[in-house]
Order: structure tokens, then C-alpha cells, then sequence
């Protein structure tokens, strides 16, 4: 049984407006279903993207291979018919066997993890650079300090991948030592010129342990973010003090240059959190004024 919406008299059925006040009956459930306006939900129903697999399909590895072999066949027998001996055909062979294996390893072992794919890209690019720089002429020469940063990647690549973000700390110690790795392999390796103690390993330390009071200071971010805000200024200039110093002691002395410019920014404005955080009158004001 139907009732008006307006007045509550009791309607019959197939009534188009109420007897009493004219107001209009909508009656979905006696409409005829040709009638009714359809959503476009229903008129046009929503087709779902189709998932694709980051892993080539086997045929798809058939055809690269082959797609690949033939100009790696191609070019190793014009050179050897010309030269009797493989001599520029080794860039382009060596190019396309990292190319197929960029493109196969993914599909020769299915359900691989993504880590396991950047190990294995990072480790073929740098074993291809070492074979570059090992035809070319004398061993090592230049193929060592793209093959230690391909490194480096991996290990900061490496850190949150196997460890999580839950355990930020040791997360946070392998960026350190293998940045701290990374950067007294290149002192060494440009003659010792002991800037890595000197510059490096100052600035980096500071980096650190800059990381790891962060860390600790999660909670506080939350609970009182003024202040956790105004103790992050006072971190970050004494931060930029330390990188200032250590590069100018470096350089020409011992001396402060731009870090105090950074410093008279970033101190007041430290000075003036902790007061607001500490002025539940001027906070209040603050919030009022600036609508936050």
C-alpha cells in the first residue's frame, strides 16, 4: 500500500498525483521496465583492464631469441670472414647477448621477485661494462667505477628489500657502510689521496646519525609536531655546519662560509616552534590566524 509523501493519504494503485494535494506519485516498483531511465552503470557495464604479466611468455622469448641471434650471427661472420678474427664484432655481440638477457631472465624463471630481477640486470650490466673495458685494452681501466656504483645501487636497492622499513636501523647501517665502501674504493683507486677520511667520511657519519635521530624522533612527530619540527632545524644546521667545516678544513682551513647563513635561518625559526609549542594561547591564535 502507497501513501503520499506530502500529506500521508492513502493512494490507489495506479494514481499519477495525490488526490488531496496534487503532489506527484512515483511508484518505481509499478513502472513499466521500458520506461525506466537505466544507469549508465547497467546501459555501459565497466570492463575491467586485463592484468598484465611482467614476465614475458615463453613464445615471446622464442622469437626475441631469434630476433637477437640474427644479427649477432650476422655480424661475428662478416667480421671473421674479413678479419679472420673477432675484432669489432665483439661491441654489438656482447650489446645484444645483455639485451636478450635483460629481456629472458624475467621469463626464465617465472614467479621470480623484483630484487632478484635488479641483481641479475645490475650484475649483467656490470660484467658487460668489465668485458668492454677488458677487450679494449688494459684491465682494469674504466669499467671499475660504473661497475662499484652499479654496486652501490644494489646495496641502497637492497637495504629496505630485504630488511623492510621495520627495521630501519639496519636499513639505515647498510646505506652507511656501503656509501662508506663506495667512497674509499674510489679514494683508493684514484691513488689514495686520503679524502675519503678527511672529507667523506666526516659529512657521512653526520648523515647518519642525522638519519637515526630521525628515526627516533617518529613518535615525537607525531605527538607534538611543533617541536618535533623545531628540533629537525637545529639537526639540519648543525648538519650543514659540520659538511661546511669539514669541506673548507679540506680545502683551505678550518672556517665556516654559507652554513651560518643556513644557521640564521633555521635557529630563530627552531626558537619560534618551541615557544609556540610551549604557548597554548599563541597556538590557538596562530591556528586562528592562519586557518590551519
Amino acid at each position: 500500500m502507497a501513501y503520499c509523501v506530502r500529506c500521508g493519504v492513502e493512494l490507489e494503485k495506479g494514481l499519477k498525483e495525490c488526490p488531496l494535494c496534487k503532489t506527484e506519485v512515483i511508484l518505481p516498483d509499478e513502472q513499466d521496465s521500458s520506461e525506466r531511465v537505466m544507469l549508465f552503470s547497467d546501459r555501459m557495464p565497466r570492463r575491467e583492464r586485463p592484468r598484465m604479466e611482467i614476465a614475458p611468455s615463453r613464445s615471446f622469448l622464442f622469437l626475441v631469441t631469434f630476433i637477437i641471434l640474427l644479427p649477432i650471427l650476422v655480424t661475428l661472420i662478416v667480421d671473421f670472414t674479413v678479419n679472420r678474427k673477432i675484432t669489432w664484432s665483439f661491441y654489438p655481440i656482447t650489446s645484444l647477448v645483455l639485451l636478450w638477457i635483460l629481456i629472458a631472465y624475467p621469463a626464465m624463471l617465472k614467479g621470480c621477485t623484483f630484487f632478484q630481477i635488479i641483481t641479475m640486470d645490475l650484475f649483467s650490466i656490470s660484467v658487460f661494462l668489465m668485458s668492454l673495458d677488458l677487450y679494449s685494452g688494459t684491465f682494469p681501466e674504466w669499467s671499475h667505477y660504473p661497475a662499484l656504483s652499479l654496486l652501490l645501487v644494489w646495496v641502497w636497492l637492497a637495504g629496505p628489500m630485504l630488511f623492510s622499513w621495520k627495521r630501519i636501523y639496519l636499513v639505515l647501517s647498510i646505506w652507511f657502510i656501503g656509501t662508506s665502501g663506495f667512497l674509499l674504493a674510489i679514494d683508493l683507486l684514484t691513488g689514495g689521496r686520503d679524502w675519503f677520511f678527511q672529507l667523506a667520511c666526516p659529512m657521512i657519519a653526520a648523515l647518519f646519525l642525522a638519519g637515526i635521530i630521525g628515526v627516533l624522533m617518529r613518535g615525537l612527530f607525531r605527538a607534538k609536531p611543533l617541536l618535533a619540527s623545531g628540533t629537525a632545524m637545529l639537526i639540519a644546521a648543525a648538519v650543514f655546519t659540520v659538511i661546511d667545516a669539514t669541506v673548507n678544513l679540506y680545502v683551505s682551513g678550518l672556517k665556516l662560509i654559507w652554513s651560518p647563513i643556513s644557521a640564521a635561518v633555521l635557529v630563530p625559526t627552531s626558537v619560534f616552534l618551541f615557544i609556540v609549542n610551549g604557548n597554548d594561547e599563541l597556538k590557538a591564535y596562530l591556528i586562528r590566524k592562519f586557518h590551519l
